[in-house]
């Protein structure tokens, strides 16, 4: 009797688990921004969820069934927005976070990036996370390289960038080069907020002429500009 009980426990348990909702799940983890939520934790899609302060018009996530033996929480994410893709693998596992086989494209306007003279806000930045490893709140691993040919409109380089971590925190490392102009600099994701600086070289009077009508100071051979953004949208 206790034997066939448990069989129906047990089938009953995998049943709810099999068809639970993802907006069950989605109002388990805590207040979050979105419209609508649909399907099941297999397959759904979120639309217009929030993070931090960006709005993503549909997330599609599928949890991996293997993760579950592990003691981990594992999905394949998707993300679709005019101005914003992605797609990935996401790891759980108490304070740890695991990107992995990360994709992703994103407008300039979503980015507080210089605003050069030419340069359009739906140019579009390029990368890949090989890696990236979260641990309560501070970066322990990352690999992967970002990339934008924004510039090459106005003869500016194409430039690449490296993910790593420094300190514990997030840090891509960019440079490029082109005839007329040479530009390098960093992102450094913090806590609440992103700080960047770039440095410019050029020769060239028009280069020189655009650099500081978008705000690059001079500091002798060289052209400098820095910004922060914090993630609310806050200066």
């Amino acid at each position: 009797m206790w034997a066939r009980a448990g069989l129906v426990l047990g089938f009953l348990l995998v049943w709810l688990i099999v068809l639970m909702p993802l907006k069950a799940v989605v109002m388990l983890a805590g207040p979050a921004g979105y419209s609508d939520v649909y399907g099941t934790v297999w397959d759904g899609r979120i639309y217009d969820l929030r993070l931090r302060n960006q709005t993503v018009r549909e997330t599609r996530v599928g949890l991996r069934p293997a993760g579950l033996l592990t003691g981990q929480l594992s999905l394949d994410w998707q993300i679709e927005d005019d101005s914003l893709r992605g797609r990935g693998r996401a790891d759980w596992s108490g304070g740890r976070v695991r990107l992995t086989g990360a994709d992703f494209s994103v407008a300039l306007d979503r980015l507080d990036a210089p605003d050069l003279p030419g340069l359009g806000g739906g140019e579009r930045v390029q990368g890949r996370i090989s890696e990236l490893d979260w641990r309560n709140g501070t970066c322990r691993a990352a690999a992967g390289e970002v990339r934008t040919g924004a510039l090459t409109g106005f003869d500016g380089p194409v430039l690449t960038g490296q993910l790593a971590c420094r300190d514990g925190v997030l840090v891509v490392d960019f440079a490029g080069r082109s005839d007329r102009l040479e530009l390098d600099g960093e992102a450094v994701f913090g806590a609440q907020a992103v700080d960047w600086r770039v440095t410019a070289r050029t020769e060239m009077s028009d280069m020189a002429d655009m650099l500081a009508l978008a705000g690059f100071e001079r500091d002798g051979d060289v052209w400098q500009r820095e910004g922060r953004r914090a993630y609310d949208g806050n200066p």
